[in-house]
């Protein structure tokens, strides 16, 4: 059975509406389409119009999206050695307090039941992380000076509060040890933080921007779409049996057996959508600008896998099918993944 390919990328819809404006318009009055497009209200000239301009908005959210990745890249490139010398610190200061673990919450390190150390996930609560670390640094060395300061003036007194005084100023400086050892500059870190969070709100920018520039494409080209699917609806039926004619129109109509195929998905602000057929050893991609959480089955229970933006997740066993989930609120979010049809 012939079936009619339509194109899934925007490129490739706005290049197929230029093809069959112009073989309707070569055809002049005696196009088959002619009555069609007076039946829907379609104008062809304006659908043209319409696409020039999402295609401008099209080429707008490519280029937010490339800036905004390489916001990303910088980012990490200033954050990560950062944070490795954050969880170098924070096992210093475990072994540190050892038993009373606990303790590590007074420089903002959360720790469970076990003792064990949770670091946050996102870069934001990680970022308040190294600094509420340099913070409370800077703060124990302050104390310190004072100290010092007061053993300069208590001269008078016996050898052996000079002594204690001494010590004090000392051990009130747990993590000083370790970062001289290891030439570790805790305020140099603080600086590196602060470019990173910079980067960071750079790339959530040029993403908010990417996403309204994804809007006003859609805002204008679905309707033009809508119109595609009409006719093109319309000619596979008036040439039902001879279907190659489409290819005139520059539809391109394929009845060999269907092989799988990379589809595009989209799910709308705080939603979730439930699809099948997805061929195991093949990879979701996110394609979005928002992460997605990807459940097992058909509902949304479980532990999800949560992709970020163009990362990819296999599709292993127990993958066929999926549920996935838009956890945020205002932007819409995007994947592909292989399925049969």
């Amino acid at each position: 059975m012939a079936r009619r390919n339509f194109p899934e990328s925007f490129s490739e819809q706005k290049e197929l509406l230029r093809l069959v404006k112009t073989k309707h318009d070569a055809d002049g009055a005696g196009s088959v389409l002619s009555a069609l497009l007076v039946q829907k209200n379609i104008n062809l000239n304006d659908d043209t119009t319409a696409s020039n301009t999402a295609a401008t908005h099209d080429a707008n959210q490519k280029q937010f999206m490339r800036d905004a990745e390489e916001q990303v890249q910088l980012r990490d490139l200033k954050f990560e050695p950062v944070f490795s010398n954050t969880r170098a610190e924070v096992q210093f200061l475990k072994s540190f307090y050892a038993p009373n673990v606990q303790l590590l919450g007074d420089w903002g390190v959360t720790v469970d039941n076990q003792n064990r150390i949770n670091y946050p996930p996102d870069f934001i609560s990680r970022a308040a992380l190294v600094k509420d670390i340099a913070a409370t640094h800077n703060n124990y060395a302050a104390i310190a000076d004072m100290l010092a300061e007061d053993e300069e003036e208590m001269l008078y007194e016996d050898s052996e509060t000079m002594l204690y005084e001494s010590a004090t100023a000392t051990s009130i400086r747990p993590l000083n040890a370790y970062l001289t050892e290891h030439s570790v500059d805790i305020n140099a870190d603080a600086i590196a933080v602060a470019e990173a969070e910079t980067a960071h709100a750079n790339h959530l920018a040029m993403s908010r921007n990417a996403e309204e520039a994804t809007q006003l494409r859609d805002n204008l080209w679905e309707p033009v779409l809508d119109h595609l699917h009409a006719i093109t609806d319309y000619l596979m039926k008036l040439y039902k049996g001879s279907e190659k004619k489409l290819g005139e129109w520059g539809i391109t109509v394929d009845d060999s057996p269907q092989a799988p195929t990379e589809r595009i998905s989209t799910v709308l602000p705080a939603e979730q959508i439930t699809i099948s057929s997805i061929i195991i050893g093949s990879v979701l991609t996110n394609i979005g600008t928002v992460a997605v959480h990807v459940y097992k089955g058909e509902t949304a229970t479980g532990t999800p896998a949560i992709v970020q933006p163009s990362e990819i997740l296999g599709m292993i066993k127990g993958y066929s099918t999926i549920t996935v989930v838009n956890p945020s609120t205002t932007v819409t979010c995007k994947f592909r993944v292989l399925r049969n049809r």
